[in-house]
This record gives structure tokens, sequence and C-alpha cells, in this order.
């Protein structure tokens, strides 16, 4: 259409419209909003001329990229994992069985002698036990997720063969070329064992696919863990029952030859006890004197009365000669020479026999140190107590044929529209 005859059309429908005139006074005239300005343009409807088409039927507008991406990323894997886990993925049957380890200081409460129970879970022994405990779980933990248990139970029981079955569907089952390494990734996936942190229960799960082999395996499982237990306690026990029990042999060799010295020195002075004799010697030493006086003051007493011509004076002379003689001799055996003295005897006694005291002492108190320890290792010795044991599974719980594609079509969804806000994102600031 030529550009007059469409100035002339908007002329006639939309004609000049003269300034209003200003009514309100100068000072309130500029609060008064402008009339905004028609643009005569904007009311023009294109009219295509004849024989061009409209452009935008021309470019045929843009595709649908959004959908297109979402059916790529979200629905097409969602419609393969439901088409894998409800027609072709294998089932799988879970065994189940809690256990905890335990030792018999803590299989209960002690009695009171007024009839109460303290319970052992109270005050910092409570604490003790219950962290040495829950240490005791976590090692069980461990062992079960480690290259060990699978050697142990290799020896007995044939247990990739339950995993490497062909009826089982290609992406669940373990293949037969992978190495032990990947194994036991895939033991974790199908073994699991965790710790109630607040009571110290494991709790053991073993997924196969047949119910024989998850409760073979869990069965094997916990007769391995508990061989453990029962080894880790047996060597806790002699360590420490070993170096008791060298302190105890010891001593007892020490007072051994604290006897066998004491015997040679008897047997080689010929004394029983020296301290018995010495006594003896003394008792006897004191009533010689005790008669050599008596026999002085005789003789005294005749010498005052000039009677030491008689021969009464004469016999009592020579009997207190011959009762000297066996004072001196006395004297003689208590503080002889050096190496016939009793009084040598009696110290070299006295030191051997404190020397057999002491180790009698040193012996005895290891021995009942020696009792105390085992007493105590024997009370904290750990044991397995299984008290739910694995039952043959009735149902496969794995796989969850609904559920899990449903999950993974929510998570694709949520990933989807996150990188579509920011690829919008993008594209705002780039405008």
């Amino acid at each position: 259409m030529p550009k007059t005859v469409i100035e002339e059309t908007v002329d006639q429908q939309y004609p000049q419209v003269k300034p209003a005139r200003h009514v309100l006074p100068s000072l309130f005239r500029r609060w008064v909003p402008e009339r905004r300005e028609r643009t005569d343009l904007e009311e023009i409807e294109y009219v295509p001329a004849p024989g061009m088409q409209d452009p935008e039927l021309q470019t045929g507008g843009k595709p649908p990229i959004r959908l297109i991406t979402f059916l790529l990323f979200a629905i097409l894997p969602f419609l393969v994992c439901s088409v894998y886990y409800i027609f072709i993925a294998s089932d799988q049957y879970v065994a189940e069985a809690r256990f905890a380890v335990r030792s018999l200081s803590s299989t209960g409460s002690s009695d009171k002698g007024d009839g109460t129970s303290s319970d052992n879970s109270s005050g910092p022994s409570g604490l003790l036990n219950m962290r040495s405990a829950s240490q005791d779980a976590y090692v069980v933990t461990s062992f079960i997720h480690s290259t060990e248990i699978l050697k142990r139970i290799g020896e007995k029981l044939d247990y990739r063969s339950m995993f490497v079955r062909h009826d089982a569907d290609f992406l669940s089952r373990f293949r037969a070329s992978q190495s032990d390494e990947e194994f036991l990734d895939y033991w974790a996936n199908h073994v699991s064992a965790y710790i109630d942190v607040s009571s110290g229960i494991i709790t053991l799960k073993v997924r196969a696919f047949t119910p024989d082999d998850s409760v073979k395996l869990s069965l094997a499982i916990i007769q391995e863990s508990e061989l453990l237990i029962n080894q880790l306690s047996q060597r806790a026990r002699d360590d420490i029952v070993q170096s008791m029990r060298g302190d105890v042999e010891k001593n007892g060799k020490a007072y051994s030859d604290t006897l066998t010295a004491l015997n040679l020195f008897q047997h080689q002075s010929g004394l029983l006890s020296p301290e018995t004799q010495a006594t003896s010697s003394s008792t006897l030493l004191t009533g010689l004197l005790t008669q050599k006086l008596e026999f002085e003051t005789r003789l005294f007493v005749m010498r005052q009365s000039n009677a030491d011509s008689s021969p009464a004076y004469q016999q009592l002379t020579l009997a207190q000669q011959s009762l000297q003689d066996q004072i001196d001799k006395m004297k003689l055996e208590l503080t002889g020479p050096e190496n016939a003295s009793l009084s040598k005897a009696l110290l070299e006694y006295s030191q051997l026999d404190t020397n057999r005291m002491i180790a009698e002492k040193l012996y005895e108190a290891s021995q009942r140190n020696y009792d105390t320890v085992l007493a105590e290792a024997l009370r904290k010795t750990l044991y397995l107590a299984v008290f739910v044991n694995p039952t043959l599974p009735d149902e496969a719980i794995f796989p969850h044929r609904f559920t899990t594609p449903l999950m993974i079509l929510l998570a694709l969804s949520v990933i989807w529209m996150t990188l579509s806000l920011i690829w919008a994102s993008v594209e705002d600031h780039r405008i």
C-alpha cells in the first residue's frame, strides 16, 4: 500500500485534536501528568500485500529445545530403567541378623550387700565399658568389610559362585573375570553391617540371589566374627597373664635360691637356728656366772674366817676354777675368732633369713597379683551375643521395581530443571 494512502487513512480516523486550555494556575500546572501522545503507527494493523507471506510463517517457528532435552535427559532414562527393573532385574533376597559384642563384666547389674542393685552402665566405669564395647563393635564391622573375612570364608564356602550366577541378570551378577579388589566393592554393596551407637548392636544384612545363599553367607560371617572376637580376647588375656606370670616365676626362683642358701648355711655350720643356739648359750652363761658369783662369795667368807687351809676351801677353789673355764669357753664360742664365733654365724644367718622373708613376701604378692589379673581378664573376656539369627527370607526385597525408576525420574527432573535455570540465567546475562 502506498504511503500517501496510509497517511490519508490515518488522518481520517484520527483527526488532529487542538491542545486543551490550561484551567489550573501555573503553580499547579506542572503536577498534572501530561497526556501521552498516541502513536498512530501503533494502531496500524499490518496487512501483507498480495503475493507475500507472513515472515513468521516463513521461518516455521523455533523448535521445542527444552522439551527435547527433557525427553532425552529424563524421560528416556526413566523408560530404560523401568524396563530393566520391571522385566529384566533378578530377584535378590536379604537375610538379616543382629548381634552385639559383650563382656562378662557388663552382662548386668551387680547386687550390693543391702540387697539393692547397681547398674554397671552408671559412673565412669560404665562409660569405659560402653566405650570399649563400641570400639570392639567397630572392629567387627571393619572385619566384615575386609579381605581377611573373604579369605577365611573362602576356606569353608565358595562364596563367589553365589554371585556369579548365569540365571542372574547381567548388571546384578558378578563377572568371574573381575579381580579381588573389584569383588570387595561388590561385597560392600551386598553385605552391610552398621552399629547402633546407643546400644552397640550390630545389624548384618546379606543380599543374595537365592534365600539359601543369603542365610549360608550370614551364618558364615557370624561364625568368623565370633572366632575373631575369641582370638582378640585370648591374645589380650595371654599378653596380660604372660607378663604377670613372668613376675611370679622370677620371684619364685629368687625365693627358691634364698631357701637353698639358708639350707647350705645350716649344713655347713651345723646349726639349725643360730638364734636359738645363741639364746640357749646366753641363758647357760648367765647361770654359770650366777654360780660363779656364789662360789666367790663363799670363798670370801671362808678367807675372812681363816679357813682357807681347810679341804672345803680347796674343793671350792677347784670348783670355781672349773666354772671359770666353762665360762671362758662359752664366751669364746659367742665372741671368739671371726670365722668360728656364734655372733658371726648369727649375723650371716640373719642376712640369709631376711633375704628369705623378703623373697617370700615378693613371691606371695606376685602370686596374689597374678590371680587377681587372671580373674579380671576372665571377667572381661569378650564374646559375640547373637540374639537375632538369620532366617530364610520368604520374598525378594530387591530390586524395588517401581519406586527405583520413579526416584530416578525425580532426580533427573530436578537436575534438568536446575541446568535449565542455569542456562536461562546465562542467556539473560548475554542479552
